[in-house]
């Protein structure tokens, strides 16, 4: 049962700041730093707890009653309404169809948009043929903007590459230095500097702690403030890739 949860509770936060949570989607709307958060921790039996002030947060918003309602059933309503509310959003009726059949529906839709803003050809194509030409017309595109090199380069090679690049260029503007270290230890300071950030733009004693005690106050204590002002982990991220 809490495996199931965390899983509500990724698609949550995916829905939150993106929309539909697919490896398409996700490229192309900003990004779902909570999902990344929720998903980091979701071997962690106690995940389900330190998120919840989250759940809440978002039930609240969507007018969902949580008194008396365990946490797997209130975040089960939030995924329901936002799926819902995105349908009705883009003009998809959701008569007669379960909520697996309005994802389906939302993410072909979301598709053939990116595909028609790229200048893509979209008839007689599967939404997975389509998606799949989306996502490399837009991994190139985001390549030659960073300056990286196409010619000869498989799509995980090139996607990889890009990655590094988006995670050098933010270190870099964060003023964290970056000489001798990998990816993966640079998007841990990074992810460290913005949760700090945070906590000191919303007033907290940052003295003494360090960044997961400073995320827990902020999701506990400073939610609904933080995403009212865009701040980590709420703050509007575009691009294709994020750490």
């Amino acid at each position: 049962m809490k495996k199931n949860v965390y899983a509500i509770l990724v698609t949550i936060f995916t829905l939150v700041l993106t929309g539909i949570t697919s490896p398409v989607s996700a490229a192309y709307h900003d990004n779902a730093t909570w999902s990344i958060e929720v998903n980091k921790d979701h071997h962690n039996k106690e995940s389900l707890e330190k998120y919840k002030p989250l759940v809440l947060l978002e039930a609240k918003e969507l007018g969902i009653e949580t008194e008396g309602k365990e946490i797997d059933t209130i975040a089960k309503e939030v995924f329901q309404a936002k799926i819902m509310n995105m349908a009705e959003e883009m003009g998809i009726s959701s008569d007669g169809k379960d909520i697996e059949a309005l994802k389906k529906e939302i993410h072909h839709q979301k598709v053939l948009e990116k595909a028609k803003e790229l200048n893509i050809k979209t008839d007689g194509k599967e939404t997975k043929e389509l998606a799949k030409e989306v996502y490399k017309e837009m991994l190139l595109r985001k390549a030659d903007k960073l300056g990286i090199e196409t010619k000869g380069k498989e799509i995980k090679e090139l996607r990889e590459a890009v990655f590094s690049q988006v995670i050098l260029n933010e270190a870099t503007e964060l003023g964290i230095e970056t000489e001798g270290k990998d990816t993966h230890e640079l998007k841990g300071e990074i992810r460290n500097q913005q949760i700090h950030d945070t906590a000191k733009e919303l007033g907290l004693d940052v003295n003494d702690k360090d960044a997961e005690q400073l995320l827990q106050e902020i999701i506990t204590d400073h939610a609904a403030e933080a995403k009212e002002r865009k701040l980590f982990p709420f703050r509007e991220k575009t691009g294709m890739y994020h750490h």
